[in-house]
């Protein structure tokens, strides 16, 4: 059974802008729906096939799959139900076509890589799919063929042994699973058809050769430094500033606390997020800075008084966010404003990673807009919330506006909320607000990783402050500008010439053999 969210429209699933550019058929639809007698923070993609019939039906295989895969995020929700409803579009679209089940699952994935709207073949340009890259090709039909591993693995008819029919093009979803069922068992392979480009998408009789084009990291684009500051205290001003007697009413300190999380702390927006009151207190022995404790979303251990046994009890954050607070953790609602992403962190026994400041003064700043926000800002749209009959919640940052789903003030943050407000910060101190300037939310992270390279950092303590598992995955955040790499080598040539000793140097040996053959070349030698 399928249950609708009272008083909401589900939302279609959004598609890619360039796959807007041509009108799509509507042979299917998806829509997000939490399912009826499971756990009510789990919400499916439910796929709608319309038949050649007319009748439409949802594709329950693709439900169970979403179910055995409900840790998932939503967008890995989206990408696989669109890329089923591709392959169901093209299967009605061609069902007159009198194809094998290898030449469908072959002009599939040609479909997809070269287009459909130059097509020979009426049926395909009905579709008028545009070109995608490659990559994209390979990961719907990774999507795809993953579906269909899936299914052959739960299904215990599906055996090679005993199931040696082809089946027909899909007229329903149970025959569209059996034909994926059977293409894995008969190990046929979309991707195959994918390795290399078909003849007629050749465009040269002159063969030049392989790519020469290597993958060199590129710099990331981080925060310019130089308006890193400007960003806090001219960016997050509030309109009314000059008639506001405090910074806590002059600014929004709730960004002004993120972005100093982000650009000198090193945390992804995400994980500010995920913050709760009790993570923050004051660094011991550094009186008035802050030390802040980021924990894992779920599985780190808090402490709480138990009025009903009067002991002090330990729990899970997920146990007592549903026991005192009827929430559950943000990173496992999968949908809506609450839920809040979490990437892999380095974290200790205790799930706990602490944040190390790049900056001494960042540090006492916070500490000194903490108190403010915890005594002045948080508490005064709590009340509100709670004059409104809402619910407390432990969360640090809170939404000062009122939610137009719940009707209440004092949500938990949000992420679009605030890079919506990042965006309008950026934009006020004069800075376009796109990724290859670095003017995102994730460029004062990229700002912190390219501010320790540049300090000479070690790459573990570098690892340490992003919070990288793998010491790898810092290199896109500290590899080095053209200018750097420049300057550099500058400085290097300048020390070979102050007279350091270079190891494996060219000496006197060398000099000679090269002045001995100049003097041969300039007096005609091999003329």
């Amino acid at each position: 059974m399928l249950k609708k969210r009272s008083g909401r429209r589900a939302r279609p699933i959004r598609m890619p802008k360039r796959l807007l550019t041509q009108p799509l058929p509507m042979h299917h639809a998806t829509v997000a729906r939490p399912i009826e007698g499971i756990d009510a923070a789990f919400t499916a993609r439910i796929l709608y096939l319309r038949r050649p019939d007319g009748t439409v039906e949802p594709f329950l295989s693709f439900i169970q799959y979403q179910r055995a895969h409900r840790l998932r995020s939503p967008a890995w929700q989206n990408v696989n139900g669109r890329a089923l409803g591709l392959f169901w579009d093209f299967c009605v679209a061609h069902r007159d076509m009198g194809w094998s089940p290898r030449e469908l699952l072959r002009e599939f994935a040609f479909g997809l890589l070269e287009g459909t709207t130059n097509s020979e073949c009426a049926a395909s340009r009905s579709l008028m799919w545009p070109s995608v890259g490659r990559a994209r090709a390979i990961g719907l039909v990774t999507c795809i063929e993953l579906f269909a591993e899936w299914c052959a693995s739960n299904d215990d008819t599906a055996s090679p042994l005993v199931r040696d029919e082809v089946p027909l093009i899909p007229g329903s979803g149970e025959h569209a699973t059996r034909l994926l069922v059977w293409s894995r068992l008969s190990r046929v392979s979309m991707l195959q058809h994918l390795k290399a480009a078909p003849k007629k998408a050749k465009r040269s009789n002159v063969d030049i050769g392989g790519n020469v084009q290597g993958k060199e990291l590129t710099p990331a684009k981080f925060f310019p430094p130089h308006f890193a500051e400007k960003l806090l205290w001219d960016g997050h001003r509030r309109p009314h500033a000059k008639t506001a007697s405090d910074v806590y009413r002059s600014h929004s300190i709730r960004d002004m606390m993120i972005a100093l999380l982000e650009g000198w702390g090193g945390l992804r927006r995400s994980e500010a997020l995920h913050l709760w009151e009790i993570d923050v207190t004051e660094q011991p022995g550094k009186p008035g800075h802050a030390f802040v404790v980021l924990n894992h979303p779920e599985e780190a251990n808090v402490q709480w008084y138990d009025s009903i046994t009067k002991n002090d009890v330990s729990l899970t954050r997920k146990e007592l966010l549903i026991r005192r607070y009827d929430l559950r953790p943000r990173s496992v609602v999968k949908r809506g404003h609450y839920h809040v992403g979490w990437k892999g962190v380095a974290l200790n026994e205790d799930y706990q990673a602490c944040i190390f400041w790049i900056d001494t003064t960042a540090g006492a700043l916070f500490w000194v807009l903490y108190i403010a926000y915890v005594r002045y800002v948080r508490p005064a749209v709590m009340a509100e919330r709670k004059r409104a009959k809402g619910r407390d919640h432990p969360f640090l940052f809170v939404s000062e506006e009122v939610n137009p789903v719940t009707g209440l003030v004092g949500e938990p943050y949000s992420e679009k909320a605030y890079a919506r407000n990042h965006a309008a910060a950026v934009k006020r101190i004069g800075l376009p607000h796109r990724k290859s300037a670095g003017t995102t939310t994730h460029g004062l992270r990229h700002l912190y990783g390219y501010t320790l390279q540049k300090l000479g950092v070690h790459p573990h303590v570098i690892r340490q402050g992003l919070h990288h598992i793998n010491l790898l995955s810092q290199a896109v955040y500290t590899v080095p500008l053209p200018a750097d790499v420049d300057a550099a080598l500058r400085a290097a040539h300048q020390k070979v010439a102050d007279g350091f000793q270079v190891p494996a140097a060219l000496g006197e040996t060398t000099s000679e053999a090269l002045l001995n053959l100049n003097r041969f070349l300039r007096h005609g030698g091999l003329s």
